[in-house]
């Protein structure tokens, strides 16, 4: 019975192949002979299944996708076989969709292969629009990470979909909707791997040119001769130590962050003007011990708080918060006009096994930020 059943599977799909070379060859009978006259008729046909689809014509876009496929048809010698093949640039497939992609930069028509910035929510996201599994009215889109220390819809940094052409809208407008639909739903940070591994990726030159170039730092920076020039402050050790794959994930957050923390002491260091020495005869008598009522702490100045310092909650301004009196916070964006900060939990990123045996984020402090007073925090 499976037999049967193969065959009679087997023998549907030759009759669709044999359907589709017969219309090919009914439309290419009308198509010039030569090359360039065949890659003219493609990029054309582009053009007009664009304009159809803004149109919400979607009898004209096929059309227009059936005269597309007849000229890769015909190119390619009266046959589909091998028109795609990847390790063949002179592929039919494979010229006639480069002939018609748009430029670097540009939003592709519908059809079009190509690759452009978009923004969403104040995420950037390269997108990279290719052939789909169909017809010319099947889209492939990649969205690839563009900031890496920001959020993205994967902890990967890329992402896949497959998209049907939307009846009056552009492939910007598609996109744009797909990726707002992923990072209201899937909204991550990138994991410390991934975002070393895109970070040492070049970048493309129209993208790298930009106004606002891509944020590419590294997530682990390792120590190099700069970290050790000086001697550590008081609190840190260098240490040499063989652990677990796991323990060692951790362990290089943990260094990155204490980097960072030896960075900002070093920097606070040669802020502090050198003290003079006094003479014995000028030094004035020791003040008499001031009460409690009299003791006033000034608050620390608004230059102190940077992105990345670290800070300890000194005062909350409810009874009902007293619990988070002595956590450790790090701050994330100065608001200097009204003396507040953005600051999230000084802890390490959490994980767990799910039901299907893969290691996911369990909690990301990152990802939950809070607003307080510069005047309840006191700087580490």
């Amino acid at each position: 019975m499976k037999t049967k059943k193969r065959a009679k599977k087997a023998g549907g799909v030759e009759e669709r192949l044999r359907e589709r070379d017969e219309a090919a060859a009914d439309l290419a009978a009308e198509l010039p002979e030569e090359r360039a006259g065949l890659l003219a008729v493609a990029a054309e046909a582009v053009a007009a299944c664009h304009a159809a689809v803004l149109a919400s014509d979607g009898a004209a876009a096929e059309a227009a996708a059936n005269r597309y496929d007849a000229s890769i048809w015909k190119l390619n010698g009266g046959t589909y076989q091998g028109c795609k093949d990847g390790a063949n640039p002179e592929a039919a497939g494979t010229l006639i969709e480069l002939h018609c992609s748009a430029a670097p930069s540009v939003v592709p028509m519908w059809g079009q292969s190509g690759e452009f910035l978009m923004e969403s929510a104040g995420v950037r996201c390269l997108v990279e629009v290719g052939d789909g599994f169909g017809s010319l009215l099947d889209r492939h889109f990649a969205f690839h990470v563009v900031d890496l220390d920001g959020p993205f819809i994967s902890e990967t940094g890329y992402r896949s979909h497959f998209e049907t052409a939307q009846g009056g809208m552009t492939v910007d407008q598609v996109a744009a909707a797909v990726f707002a639909g992923y990072l209201k739903a899937h909204r991550r940070y990138l994991t410390a791997e991934a975002q070393n591994r895109h970070a040492a990726k070049p970048v493309r030159p129209w993208l790298a040119g930009m106004a606002q170039p891509p944020r590419r730092a590294r997530a682990i920076e390792p120590v190099g001769a700069d970290d050790l020039a000086e001697p550590l402050p008081s609190g840190f050790v260098l240490v040499d130590a063989v652990l677990t794959k796991h323990q060692a994930f951790i362990v290089k957050k943990w260094a990155e962050a204490a980097r960072l923390k030896v960075k900002a002491a070093r920097g606070a260091a040669k802020a502090v003007p050198a003290r003079i020495d006094a003479k014995e005869e000028d030094v004035a008598p020791s003040p008499a011990a001031e009460s409690d009522d009299d003791y006033y702490e000034e608050p620390p100045a608004t230059e102190a708080f940077f992105k990345g310092v670290r800070c300890q909650i000194k005062s909350v301004h409810h009874p009902v918060f007293a619990k988070d009196i002595g956590k450790k916070v790090v701050v994330t964006k100065v608001a200097a006009d009204t003396r507040q900060v953005f600051a999230h939990e000084d802890r390490p990123v959490t994980y767990k096994i799910n039901r299907n045996g893969r290691r996911v984020v369990d909690s990301d402090p990152r990802c939950i930020e809070s607003i307080y007073s510069m005047d309840a925090l006191r700087i580490l």
